[in-house]
């Protein structure tokens, strides 16, 4: 993930959390950085950095800090998400000749 993209998804993942503040950007980056792995694990392709890839990451990564001491199932609207794009990924690579 470059620079610009990651300090992108700092920006938004501390808006969704209202969080003004840069003392826990630190940890935040790497929330952020273990989500695009969590997420491409899962076989996510977040190659192109577009609107939609930003917003996944930032999604997941809200929920992994919002539910860190919790033992709470991902989000319905997040799975399928992700669903999709893994369908997409692997229509995709079928498609082609």
């Amino acid at each position: 993930m470059d620079v610009a993209l990651l300090d992108n998804c700092l920006q938004l993942l501390k808006l969704d959390l209202g969080i003004t503040h840069n003392l826990r950007d630190a940890y935040f980056n790497n929330i952020l950085k273990t989500a695009l792995m969590e997420l491409s694990k899962m076989g996510v392709d977040l190659s192109k950095g577009d609107v939609e890839d930003i917003q996944l990451i930032v999604d997941y990564a809200a929920w992994q800090y919002r539910k860190r001491q919790e033992d709470v199932g991902l989000p319905r609207n997040i799975k399928f998400r992700i669903n999709n794009r893994v369908i997409q990924k692997v229509g995709g690579t079928n498609a082609k000749p």
